[in-house]
């Protein structure tokens, strides 16, 4: 089985549009109860969706430990491209299936070798870590990099398996580097993430 991993920048239009549609059909199914918390901006922050056949929560003040992976020193966090957060945390459960994404993007003033090396060492102790430049994909349980596909100067750093894997996506922006910390945990069970 294959499956394409998210790629950089549009990681919360993704995330978005995928939260979006799972809320509506579980709201057609079922009843539900809804909860919408704002920040001091009246902003969205966290919205939990509750029904019968399974919930979704959605937290666009991800924390970074939830990626399992520290922030490289001085990173600033990106709070939005134009419209878009530069954070989330979706946690979707059913009886069927689930998935949790955390991504989170920083800008750091430091070229990109050095958060290779930095993020190299970070996903080490989770296994044997692949670099690709493009995208990447999992296929019979291994990452295979697409060279040719994805964003320019991206390069992305992956390590675990197909339902539980760590990305860090580093790439060039003006004089220093934009990088996204990800992790995805797929399951088959509900209650398990």
């Amino acid at each position: 089985m294959t499956t394409a991993l998210l790629p950089f920048r549009p990681l919360t239009r993704w995330l978005a549009v995928l939260g979006v549609f799972l809320a509506a059909l579980l709201l057609l199914l079922s009843g539900c109860s809804m909860s919408v918390d704002k920040s001091e901006q009246g902003k969205q922050k966290k919205v939990k969706i509750e029904t019968l056949l399974g919930s979704l929560h959605v937290n666009t003040d991800a924390d970074p430990r939830d990626t399992g992976l520290e922030v490289y020193p001085g990173a600033q966090r990106v709070e939005k491209h134009g419209s878009e957060e530069g954070s989330a945390n979706v946690n979707i459960e059913s009886s069927m299936f689930g998935v949790k994404v955390v991504a989170i993007e920083y800008h750091s003033d430091d070229p990109p070798d050095q958060l290779l090396g930095f993020y190299r060492k970070q996903l080490k102790p989770f296994g044997e870590v692949a670099e690709c430049h493009g995208s990447t994909n999992f296929h019979e349980g291994k990452v295979q990099c697409r060279p040719g596909t994805g964003r320019p100067n991206e390069t992305q750093l992956v390590v675990g398996t197909e339902n539980r894997h760590r990305l860090v996506a580093v790439r060039p922006e003006g004089k220093g580097t934009n990088f996204a910390l990800v992790y995805v945990q797929t399951r088959g069970e509900r209650g398990t993430l």
